[in-house]
């Protein structure tokens, strides 16, 4: 127990509750310590200022805005955090952010900030509710850009912050049909122990029955009527009580004879409370969200990308073109960002089809873009679509970028009858239409498409480079580069290699040779063997 942090909280919640509230000694007994247990949106004397930001993210509470104000603090604030590159997670600081309506107003229209706030991959779904929430985007963008599942630990929390931070109707006591209790109580206790409302929330809509179950009636009445509140670690392996105004850590068993008659009732309901039913964690699952229109599946698997032929998808790619980028179509696809989605909702031949899927959501952001919507919209889309093709959106730039990773070399390697890979022909099918301007937002993806290619693609062995780091070795077919004028250079020697790689790599050297430099020129020798 932290005795002088225990101190500060008591005369921090005082002055709180004060009629003469001093936000400057909230904050300052802040940066001695407290513990932040409420959200500072309760309280009026202090929900309209400014120290909300510096008090919650120090604290790591959520919590909301509502003036321009507080908008020009927090957007200082994750400026400095931009600043610290990658010590810090950004998801974790970004989603302590509520989005209200004021909030996703700001962001919708700040076309220089808004990026430091989006959230990323699949936590994006939650900016994506809110953007239709408060009509910034079509139930149609909305569905198509949704993934198809979404992880347990990630669907958990996005559902619990749409029904009790955005105050949406959502049965939460369903979750337990999909997902087992003892994955649910762990991961809401891990999310939300900060926020003693919200776990008395999570114990009343979601971990009462269970809790019961093991415990019965009268156990929980007693621990509620000591004016405590109760957590379970599987809603729990045990049963806590914790006084609100002590440290997260300092629980105690207030059961523990009942525990110990109870140990192997608890233990068996572990392993029976532990299943995930991860086909039905999706926005679509109607036992726990009420939309008034119909959401479909799309059955987009990033994996299995390459189930078609290269010849077959070339095919995909010229009948796109002539079929939705033709003049007559193009001119409808970047008046309307949505017309190509409805033009396509009908052609069967666009089902379960992983590149005609990937390329129209594509075309959508391309027109969102050409026609300068909102950049918080554009990288949210991004965000999303990420999780089935290695897309990124440049904010500064307003341009798209495809960014084969490892995992897209190391298949592609292995395809020996592709020629190029699918960031290519994405590229080429979308780029080579009869609008420069659309060309345009999506030019800069082939200077990433060329390195990759050129990595790639199979050539002569007296060119083949091994390049070293934390994952081992792996081979590069006559690697190529872009100067300072934007010219194609293909590398001549190791020396000249390792220097464009940079110090993330260890060192290049010549296949089957055992000398190895690093980007600052140190030759190394080591013993090589077959």
């Amino acid at each position: 127990m932290n005795i002088e942090k225990e101190n500060n909280t008591e005369l921090f919640f005082k002055e709180l509750k004060s009629k003469t509230c001093n936000p400057e000694i909230l904050y300052n007994l802040s940066l001695k310590g407290i513990y932040l247990y409420k959200p500072l949106y309760l309280y009026k004397r202090i929900k309209y200022n400014e120290y909300v930001v510096d008090i919650s993210l120090m604290n790591k509470q959520y919590f909301k805005i509502y003036n321009d104000r507080q908008y020009d603090r927090l957007i200082e604030k994750f400026e400095k955090y931009e600043d610290k590159k990658n010590s810090y997670n950004k998801n974790e600081y970004r989603e302590l952010l509520i989005l209200n309506e004021y909030i996703i107003k700001k962001l919708v229209n700040d076309n220089n900030n808004s990026y430091i706030l989006t959230l990323l991959n699949e936590h994006s779904h939650i900016s994506l509710y809110c953007l239709l929430k408060y009509n910034y985007i079509s139930y149609k963008i909305f569905d198509y850009f949704k993934c198809d599942t979404i992880y347990y630990r990630i669907f958990l929390f996005i559902t619990f912050y749409i029904a009790y931070y955005l105050k949406e109707s959502i049965n939460l006591s369903n979750i337990s049909k999909y997902i087992g209790n003892y994955c649910v109580s762990n991961h809401f206790k891990n999310k939300f122990d900060k926020d003693i409302i919200a776990l008395e929330f999570i114990i009343i809509n979601i971990c009462k029955d269970f809790i019961n179950s093991i415990c019965g009636d009268i156990e929980l009445n007693n621990i509620h009527s000591k004016g405590s509140s109760a957590f379970s670690k599987v809603c729990g392996s045990f049963l806590f009580e914790c006084k609100i105004t002590y440290d997260k850590n300092n629980f105690i068993i207030t059961n523990y004879k009942e525990y110990l008659l109870n140990e192997n009732k608890l233990n068996d309901n572990r392993s029976e409370n532990s299943y995930i039913k991860r086909e039905d964690l999706w926005f679509g699952n109607k036992d726990l969200f009420n939309f008034n229109f119909k959401l479909k599946k799309y059955h987009l698997k990033y994996n299995e990308r390459y189930n078609y032929s290269y010849q077959e998808i070339d095919k995909f790619s010229l009948i796109f073109r002539d079929k939705y980028l033709n003049d007559d179509e193009l001119s409808k696809v970047l008046k309307d960002p949505e017309y190509i989605l409805y033009k396509s909702e009908n052609d069967t031949t666009m089902e379960h089809n992983y590149f005609y899927t990937i390329i129209i959501r594509c075309c959508v952001i391309g027109s969102l873009i050409y026609n300068n919507k909102s950049k918080f919209v554009i990288n949210t889309l991004t965000e999303l679509l990420n999780n089935y093709i290695p897309l990124s959106y440049n904010f500064k730039e307003n341009r798209l970028y495809f960014e084969p990773t490892e995992r897209d070399i190391g298949v592609f390697e292995d395809m020996e009858e592709w020629m190029e890979d699918y960031h290519n022909l994405f590229y080429y099918t979308i780029s080579s239409t009869s609008n420069a301007k659309f060309n345009n937002i999506m030019k800069l993806l082939i200077f990433t498409i060329c390195i990759f290619l050129a990595n790639c693609a199979l050539a002569k062995e007296s060119g083949v480079f091994c390049r070293y780091n934390y994952n081992g070795v792996s081979k590069v077919y006559d690697p190529a580069y872009f100067d300072n004028e934007g010219n194609i250079v293909y590398a001549k020697t190791i020396e000249e290699y390792a220097k464009v790689l940079g110090p993330t790599w260890y060192g290049v050297s010549w296949c089957d040779n055992n000398t190895m430099v690093n980007s600052i020129g140190v030759l190394r020798y080591f013993q090589y063997s077959k």
